[in-house]
């Protein structure tokens, strides 16, 4: 396939995984080869089954695993995930060989994985959108809404093609920028981004106050050294979350001024939430606190699995942005996840056998969301089904280890299992969302 330079992050993402007619049957049926016994028993002889699976599918621009394995599941009695497929223990000419060439047909690289290529010209790619002819909505240096009605979507010609690209406000610290992007999906998480710092360049006066005020004094301060914290990116972090709720940034994104002003007229609510956020924020780092010397206290290897897989929930719960991004409902669950982590802690010593077990079932249903979201960065932010999986497996993590704490919502192996099969139906009906160029 020649892909010029210029359309290369736009290429569909899962199409080329079905190759031609001539290859997609001995791909099919290299990858049910490659299933494990148990499971590749239950559909022989492989010729006749992937012959019974393909006459249910058609190539289209998904995932050839995800839809392979859905009908392998239906034919053979037997559950096939996705991951299972391992299509990248094929022998190379199994995927489409890209070649990248210029405006004038010069081949600039050529291989068989689109995402390295896409990442090697992906400046090429940029320098091509964000150059597009006159009239194009992209502007530098915005500290106000002075750009009318920003379109959902910008359609160009260049080098005789068609190109379209989705305006987003993007966040540039002291100011806002409107860029084109590749994706909608990506567009939408931009200018999520670019609207909260719109918001907050239009009351720094407010924002000043905030982070005078937030998590100060001496105590305080003692207890977010105790938890490994520190102020500033807390607080201002903690000031984003405030205006995400109060604006309902979750929701819907204003693309003209009187929407944007809306949500500006609502600047009166955000210092009451950002108290309210800081009450819930305090009360998980306590936990967090007494967390620290309890993870030092294991020490040997017979621990080290257990504490992995603890630093990396802390590590995904605490990450930079968390209470900005968290959904205000889980958000509020924090205190909660942190004392189910103290209690897991305080009896590792004596149930460290079951703790593998639990772990361990735990990491098998975290695996699949854990790829998905390699291969896709935005993806929790676009897909309500993925996140709601995500938040799932927190509270699962409780119902293992501190069962008296109690669950949010109804969870188990099966129903975790279920929502991953809405997840997948997700990506299979939107195959390049959650995609960063």
């Amino acid at each position: 396939m020649t892909v010029p330079v210029g359309l290369l992050n736009r290429v569909p993402r899962f199409r080329f995984e079905w190759l031609v007619p001539g290859l997609l049957r001995d791909k099919c049926i290299a990858l049910v080869k490659g299933l494990p016994k148990d499971k590749r028993k239950q559909l022989v002889p492989v010729p006749d089954t992937v012959d019974r699976a393909l006459a249910q599918l058609e190539p289209a621009d998904e995932d050839l695993c995800l839809a392979l394995a859905r009908v392998l599941s239906r034919l053979g009695g037997v559950t096939v995930q996705a991951q299972e497929l391992q299509i990248e223990k094929l022998d190379p000419f199994y995927r489409m060989n890209i070649r990248v060439v210029d405006a004038d047909g010069k081949l600039l690289n050529q291989g068989r994985d689109l995402a390295a290529l896409v990442h090697e010209f992906r400046s090429d790619t940029r320098q091509t959108i964000t150059s597009a002819s006159a009239g194009s909505p992209a502007r530098e240096g915005l500290t106000s809404w002075t750009i009318g009605a920003l379109p959902e979507e910008w359609r160009f010609r260049q080098a005789g093609t068609e190109i379209a690209a989705w305006p987003a406000l993007v966040d540039k610290g002291e100011s806002v920028a409107v860029e084109l992007c590749d994706y909608p999906g990506q567009a939408l998480l931009q200018h999520r981004l670019g609207v909260l710092r719109l918001l907050r360049l239009q009351q720094k006066q407010q924002v000043k106050f905030l982070r005078k005020q937030l998590l100060l004094g001496n105590e305080t301060s003692l207890l977010l050294a105790a938890a490994g914290q520190e102020r500033v990116p807390l607080v201002d972090d903690l000031i984003d979350a405030a205006w995400v709720q109060v604006a309902e940034l979750n929701d819907a994104l204003p693309r003209d001024e009187p929407g944007f002003q809306a949500l500006l007229a609502r600047s009166g609510k955000v210092v009451g939430r950002a108290t309210e956020l800081e009450r819930n924020l305090l009360s998980a780092l306590k936990s967090l606190a007494e967390i620290q010397p309890l993870l030092a206290r294991y020490t040997g290897a017979s621990w080290a699995a257990a504490l992995d897989d603890m630093r990396q929930q802390l590590a995904a719960l605490w990450q930079p942005g968390f209470q900005r991004d968290t959904p205000e409902d889980w958000l509020a669950q924090y205190p909660r996840y942190m004392k189910a982590l103290q209690q897991r802690l305080e009896r590792l010593n004596g149930q460290l056998s079951r703790d593998t077990s639990q772990r361990e079932l735990l990491q098998r249903l975290a695996t699949p969301l854990h790829e998905a979201c390699a291969r896709r960065p935005g993806l929790l932010a676009l897909c309500a089904p993925a996140r709601q999986y995500r938040w799932m497996l927190e509270e699962f993590r409780v119902s293992l280890f501190a069962q008296q704490l109690g669950t949010r919502v109804p969870v188990s192996d099966k129903r975790l299992q279920e929502q991953w099969q809405a997840v997948q139906a997700w990506l299979g009906a939107h195959p390049d969302s959650g995609l960063i160029a």
